[in-house]
């Protein structure tokens, strides 16, 4: 089972103090966390951080509050308050995260991660409803760990087809191809990378004016993406083919 880590980042602007969300951190199931992903003109890939952002309005010229402004969401991670270390993380997650909130080692998340930050997320198709009453197809880019963890369900059928099998609960494989090019180590940018974006004030057309603002990314709260295992984005994003390519011999094994 894949569960999305959440939206909120550390959860501190919510509850006021950090934790990882439920169910994503049961130690029975697979937390899929959030990336910013940039790709070229040409679908190439150009780099992946960790999702957090925060927003700037521009307001007579310049940017406010100033950047990076205000936290307004973010994957979800951190070190469960209830749940015990399970035995697939102990040789791969720091000590310093596992033991975060003092005494034993505990679960942390996520496990792994996919692009979910809605500014370089996917573009989608629905029929909806509008204010006026008229109902039309639209196209809209969407994000969020509910991107992220379906994709991570959607990348594990195709390592259970090219494996032959299915993999069942996935953390033992995910962790032992922790460090190999099965994984692209996801990191914080040199320096700071942000969004620039034109919005609809009513959400729907121009009718009542555009706003223009900035998404710097990589701004995480408490949680930080760094090299190696981190709780933002677990042990990093799958590396295509050589993902599936990993986990089917590992399979076969």
């Amino acid at each position: 089972m894949y569960y999305s880590s959440g939206d909120s980042g550390d959860e501190t602007d919510n509850l006021g103090h950090a934790e990882a969300d439920f169910p994503a951190s049961h130690p029975l199931v697979t937390a899929v966390g959030g990336t910013s992903l940039g790709v070229s003109s040409s679908d190439g890939y150009l780099f992946e951080t960790g999702w957090g952002t925060t927003s700037s309005t521009l307001t007579n010229g310049a940017w406010d509050p100033a950047p990076p402004g205000n936290h307004i969401y973010g994957s979800g991670g951190g070190t469960s308050l209830f749940y015990a270390e399970p035995d697939y993380q102990k040789p791969v997650v720091p000590k310093k995260l596992a033991k975060a909130n003092g005494g034993k080692p505990a679960r942390v998340v996520p496990d792994v991660s996919l692009v979910g930050d809605p500014n370089t997320g996917m573009l989608v198709g629905q029929t909806q409803t509008f204010p006026d009453g008229t109902t039309k197809y639209s196209e809209y880019r969407l994000g969020g760990t509910s991107l992220s963890s379906p994709l991570m369900a959607g990348v594990m059928a195709l390592a259970d087809q090219q494996a032959g099998r299915h993999h069942g609960f996935a953390n033992p494989a995910l962790y032992a191809q922790y460090g190999t090019p099965a994984y692209r180590d996801t990191v914080a940018p040199d320096q700071p990378v942000a969004v620039v974006r034109n919005d609809y004030v009513n959400g729907v057309d121009a009718t009542n004016g555009i706003t223009t603002k900035l998404r710097t990314l990589d701004q995480t709260e408490s949680l930080h993406t760094t090299p190696g295992y981190d709780d933002v984005t677990g042990v990093g994003s799958p590396n295509g083919q050589r993902f599936l390519a990993a986990l089917a011999a590992a399979a076969a094994r």
